[in-house]
């Protein structure tokens, strides 16, 4: 649905932000993003298969952590101590949480060493998970959200398309089509999906991606309460323990913003009007050419102006262009260099 809607809607814009021309810049670095997303994805899906839901509940609180490193290592983001106390009050709700005895209504088959391997698909699933929300955030703070959903949505369906022919191609011949139950419930999961992967990118340019992955910690318990409804767990008071203490940590986390290095403050911030003069006398050669004036209307603060070339043999004639219409990949200045490229690349 990602590729169906926003590939489609970046395939329609102009020349420079379309499809193609940011396949062509930085292609590669969405299909190293869609990968990790893929395989995170992927990895704690089939945890779900071995291991029981109080592990996979505790063994993603791994990505906190790692979004906590990443975001200091790759954004310079400075954590102060109203961050860390609010971590540590929501992983205190989630240690509530298993501590409620979930893990008592494990399933036979999630014993022994296929407990083991769900346990590893879902902490190596939460390592992925935590590297690519702050991928995700350094993009979505270097280029606009709409490329991003688009790339990922274009990369992520070729992946998950060969993924799938590769690893569950006998399901999927021996899949009840008819099912209707089945089916709807398959259509709800791709609405909800679709929902929740676009709501991730604002999230993590207004709040960033540790504050997304104490957020998601919520899913916890809401997932305790569908398996009361479904799987019939036992009622616990500490259910409304772990959710009242990982809110209060979230609330915590949120009362000050994370403050930026210097040079990521750089990154984000508007880029300074170039000076197009020098550019001009570079690439202009014709032998006659003479004076080189920039006309604008608010000085050298903007080039929304005009620039006016004057040459000396042709006495009053000019030959006037608009100085929008010059490359604003020609001066190193203008670009948001990072990961992902240049923007104008």
């Amino acid at each position: 649905m990602m590729c169906l809607v926003y590939t489609t809607w970046m395939s329609c814009r102009g020349v420079g932000n379309g499809l193609i021309s940011v396949i062509r810049a930085r292609g590669w670095r969405y299909l190293l993003l869609a990968l990790i997303d893929v395989e995170a994805c992927t990895l704690v899906t089939f945890s779900h298969q071995f291991t029981s839901l109080a592990g996979i509940q505790l063994l993603d609180c791994v990505a906190i952590p790692v979004a906590l490193a990443l975001s200091c290592l790759v954004l310079g983001v400075r954590y102060r101590m109203v961050h860390i106390v609010g971590v540590s009050v929501s992983l205190m709700g989630v240690g509530c949480l298993v501590w409620a005895g979930i893990d008592d209504n494990r399933d036979p088959a999630t014993t022994g060493k296929n407990h083991l391997v769900g346990d590893m698909l879902c902490l190596g699933g939460a390592v992925f998970f935590s590297i690519t929300t702050v991928l995700q955030e350094l993009t979505v703070k270097t280029v606009d959200i709409i490329e991003y959903l688009g790339m990922i949505g274009f990369f992520g369906t070729i992946l998950c398309g060969m993924q799938t022919a590769t690893l569950e191609s006998l399901k999927l011949e021996s899949f009840q089509w008819n099912n209707v139950p089945v089916i709807t419930f398959l259509i709800v999961y791709c609405i909800t999906q679709f929902v929740f992967f676009s709501l991730v990118p604002v999230i993590l340019f207004e709040s960033g991606a540790t504050a997304l992955q104490l957020a998601l910690l919520t899913a916890d318990s809401f997932n305790v309460l569908s398996g009361m409804l479904v799987h019939q767990y036992k009622f616990h008071a500490l259910y409304f323990v772990s959710y009242t203490l990982t809110m209060t940590g979230i609330y915590i986390y949120a009362i000050k913003r994370t403050p930026m290095s210097s040079n990521s403050r750089r990154q984000h911030t508007e880029p300074t009007a170039p000076d197009y003069r020098d550019v001009i006398l570079r690439h202009m050669s014709h032998p006659d050419v003479g004076e080189v004036e920039m006309a604008t209307s608010s000085g050298m603060s903007g080039v929304s102006g005009t620039l006016d070339v004057r040459t000396s043999t042709l006495g009053s004639e000019k030959e006037t262009m608009d100085a929008t219409s010059i490359p604003p990949s020609v001066s190193s200045d203008t670009a948001f260099t990072s990961f992902y490229g240049s923007y104008y690349d």
